[in-house]
């Protein structure tokens, strides 16, 4: 529930101070009370910069004047439970704070309102230092002197002796500022609410008027003429054909299917062995190979598995290594060549020797190059 804790009714005058009452401090500040038990809460009730403040050791009060209406207000030392001083930032505009001195109470339901001093004669940091001491020191001393009445514990007064001497507030424009702890603290009480006065309902009987009677006038009907009404031509409306404009369809586009042509192996006939051309030389001039025939290899498997063409490709095969025998009897082979030719060349020889007994050449029968390139007429080997 909004409560206002620490302002009087307006009009209200507090009156003089107590017998023995002892004014600390004196001057002109804002005053304003928040809600710390509620988030950036907006201040219940605000004060201008010229309201008189007043300082003693027992609370401290605070008055303004507004015309003809009268604000006022006062906080004791009984309930404060945090002391701090809040410096201002150092910026500028409407982006700069003001140094604040903030007395935090202990509500009723949980709640913590507090009183804030700020602006006037506080503006600076070192004047809210100042007055922050003058309220520590008064707190403390007031909770000391009154501990058997207000209830504080022995231990709680030991360590409220200590505020009283220090320690001294000192900070400095865009600071984080200094907090106090004060204890024997006493719970800020509920406001009392004046309560509605309801006026009492009066009841009024309704006054009651009789009818006056009223005789009944007779009117004689008056007879009206009909009048007749000729029927309106309405001209029938036209209306043009609306023209449609024929749609128009475009063909949709089919890509002609692409048929990849198929590969087909061609395939081969085999030639028989009898057709191809033999050779003309005598078969009893040709010089035997040394190797059966039968001993040679015709054709064979391969390792390769069953493919198409594949028994083309082995006719072929076993036509090339005929071909390849074939060759081999027509044409005389280089070594026997020369084994004949170096018979024919020692026979020569030999044979000069025996009839003359001595060398046509000087002696000189080691190089056989003269009669290599020497072919006798009448010796028939040496054209083959």
């Amino acid at each position: 529930m909004f409560h206002q804790h620490f302002l009087s009714a307006p009009g209200t005058d507090l009156g003089p101070l107590d017998s023995g009452e002892r004014v600390l401090w004196r001057g002109r500040c804002a005053v304003a009370e928040y809600a710390f038990d509620e988030a950036s809460s907006l201040p219940r009730w605000t004060l201008p910069e010229e309201t008189d403040v007043l300082v003693t050791d027992r609370r401290v009060r605070y008055a303004y004047a507004d015309g003809d209406t009268l604000s006022s207000g006062e906080l004791f030392w009984l309930w404060p439970q945090h002391l701090r001083v809040q410096p201002g930032n150092r910026g500028v505009g409407r982006n700069a704070t003001v140094t604040q001195i903030q007395l935090v109470c202990n509500g009723p339901e949980g709640s913590f309102p507090a009183l804030v001093l700020a602006g006037g004669a506080l503006a600076k940091v070192g004047d809210a230092d100042r007055l922050a001491n003058v309220l520590r020191q008064a707190i403390a001393r007031f909770r000391v002197e009154n501990a058997a009445e207000i209830g504080v514990a022995p231990a709680h007064s030991r360590m409220l002796s200590r505020l009283v001497i220090g320690p001294e507030f000192s900070n400095y424009q865009g600071g984080e500022g200094q907090t106090v702890t004060l204890l024997g603290f006493v719970q800020v009480p509920t406001p009392e609410t004046a309560e509605p006065i309801y006026a009492e309902a009066t009841y009024d009987a309704p006054g009651y008027e009789e009818a006056a009677y009223q005789e009944p006038v007779h009117q004689e009907p008056v007879h009206q003429e009909p009048v007749h009404q000729e029927p309106a031509y309405e001209e029938a409306a036209y209306q043009e054909a609306a023209y449609q404009e024929p749609a128009y369809q475009e063909a949709a586009y089919q890509e002609p299917a692409y048929h990849e042509p198929v590969y087909q192996e061609p395939v081969y006939e085999a030639t028989p062995v009898s057709s191809m051309p033999v050779s003309t030389m005598p078969v009893s001039s040709m010089p035997v190979s040394t190797m059966p025939v039968s001993s040679m290899p015709i054709s064979g498997q391969r390792g390769y598995g069953d493919r198409p063409g594949m028994a083309a490709d082995a006719m072929r095969a076993e036509e090339a290594m005929r071909a390849e025998q074939d060759s081999r009897y027509a044409e005389p082979d280089l070594a026997s060549r020369a084994s004949s030719l170096a018979a024919r060349v020692a026979n020569l020889l030999s044979s000069e020797n025996d009839d003359d007994g001595f060398s046509p050449f000087g002696g000189q029968t080691t190089n056989l190059s003269t009669y290599l390139s020497q072919r006798p007429a009448e010796d028939p080997q040496a054209y083959r």
